[in-house]
């Protein structure tokens, strides 16, 4: 074989580690710990975690596993069958999740569910997380149990513990049974893991903090 093509042979070619050399990858500010053996590409530079395995975020406290995972250097992470948990408590778990490490988003879709300390079993067609602000942005169908509503999106604030739920919407709790139009808003605020106070008609101030994340 000619040395000009040899080259492009071997960037095609995988390396791999066998399940009991696997260690930690440092990726994008991750610590990647794969479960078992590791691809990876010469030519792309992407490497795969065929048998999938954990990745941790220490400054932002997020701890992502998946049962594959692709990584994708200066780009992305991709997580198959994922589960996401977040500093502040929640749990987020998809078929799909990609964490963009140039826009600092996590997104979730394929079979979506998420629960923390103030709403439970919610799903939706896709769940966006804002590492850097801890912001959570679902939409799309977007359904729960605790407290029991639905609507266009749900966005949570986990610094002041209050979220705005979009219309269409509907909301069942002790408050009342508040129903909005398209392009209407309700802002849900809570102590603890108890929902306090619904409003149906927030001023600007009041969503000011939200803005940047409603459509």
């Amino acid at each position: 074989m000619k040395p000009n093509r040899l080259f492009p042979l071997l960037a095609s070619l995988t390396l791999a580690w066998l399940p009991g050399q696997a260690q930690a990858l440092s990726f994008g500010g991750l610590t990647v710990t794969p479960r078992g053996s590791q691809n990876l590409n010469l030519e792309t530079g992407a490497t795969d975690l065929p048998t999938g395995g954990t990745a941790t975020d220490t400054k932002s406290g997020m701890v992502l596993s998946g049962a594959k995972m692709q990584l994708k250097p200066g780009d992305s992470l991709v997580a198959q069958n994922a589960t996401l948990k977040t500093k502040q408590g929640g749990v987020l778990k998809a078929s799909n999740v990609v964490y963009d490490l140039k826009s600092g988003t996590v997104s979730a879709s394929g079979d979506v569910s998420y629960t923390d300390a103030r709403v439970r079993n919610l799903s939706a067609a896709s769940i966006v997380l804002y590492v850097k602000t801890g912001f959570v942005v679902a939409s799309g169908g977007v359904k729960a149990s605790s407290p029991d509503l639905s609507g266009a999106a749900l966005i949570f604030d986990p610094s002041t513990m209050r979220s705005v739920l979009t219309g269409p919407f509907t909301l069942n709790t002790r408050y009342g049974h508040p129903k909005g139009a398209a392009g209407t808003r309700i802002l849900l605020t809570f102590g603890g893991s108890n929902l306090t106070s619904a409003d149906t008609s927030p001023n600007p101030d009041d969503l000011a903090r939200f803005t940047p994340y409603l459509k």
